[in-house]
């Protein structure tokens, strides 16, 4: 791969507590809520479990004051929301001016198509473009990878080596994980390119599940995550069994065994 590597890329961030923060993506209790009062709620139930902050990926109608004030209430941090490609290219300014209401420190583009240099280099042009005016008003864009972007493409080059030249990743540990690429050698490696770390669990067949019940190197992870600065791990479950808040509430009890 072909990823610059940084130098001093171990140097540890203070946080405020000194420890790493576990955050969610609201994504995995997707099937709790079908309007915005049972997002609410779903929500509040996600800060019981212990967790301390939200990724979102949508916002179940609501107007970004009125979910800004709810976070506060409730004691959330809104750490970074998920985004298509086509609100990045075609819907770039409002995307930014809500989530600067929330507070998000970052923007992430959820995924793209990348199975071909056209389609690589379409996504290259978008991040680029949008990075710069996301930076001006404080905020960092990110590109979430699923294991697509691991496959050379025809000349031999990976997509995310390509993308990873234009914007800081969001590294999804679990995709990685079942790309056939070690996470901690990645995470060891690059670390400087990685700014959000996607906590995540599953299987060798593509089913990802609940944090400590699939195979891939959580511990290491996690310790990795620390070596390399991260303020926050972001706890997903694309497949949540038997309900979102179960398998949400599984995950947090096994990193905090």
């Amino acid at each position: 791969m072909s990823l610059r590597k940084q130098e001093n890329q171990f140097t540890l961030i203070d946080t405020e507590d000194g420890i790493m923060k576990i955050g969610l993506q609201l994504y995995t209790i997707r099937d709790t809520f079908q309007n915005a009062d049972e997002f609410k709620a779903g929500i509040k139930k996600v800060k019981e479990l212990g967790y301390e902050g939200v990724e979102f990926a949508g916002y179940a109608g609501l107007a970004a004051e009125e979910l800004k004030l709810f976070l506060d209430e409730s004691g959330l941090t809104a750490i970074s929301s998920h985004h298509s490609l086509k609100d990045l290219e075609f819907n770039l300014k409002d995307t930014i001016l809500y989530n600067k209401t929330l507070g998000c420190k970052y923007i992430v583009c959820a995924y793209a198509p990348a199975g071909n240099r056209e389609e690589v280099e379409h996504v290259v042009k978008v991040m680029g473009t949008a990075k710069k005016t996301v930076a001006d008003y404080g905020m960092e864009l990110l590109y979430h990878n699923h294991f697509h972007e691991f496959k050379k493409l025809e000349d031999g080059t990976l997509p995310l080596s390509l993308i990873g030249e234009s914007c800081n990743l969001e590294l999804d540990t679990y995709w990685a994980f079942y790309a056939g690429v070690e996470p901690c050698f990645f995470m060891r490696e690059y670390g400087k390119k990685i700014s959000l770390v996607h906590l995540k669990d599953g299987d060798f067949e593509g089913n990802p599940c609940a944090i400590g019940e699939g195979f891939n190197n959580i511990k290491g992870i996690r310790a990795m995550s620390e070596r390399i600065g991260m303020e926050w791990l972001i706890v997903e479950n694309d497949k949540p069994t038997p309900d979102g808040i179960a398998d949400v509430g599984r995950s947090i009890r096994y990193l905090n065994g």
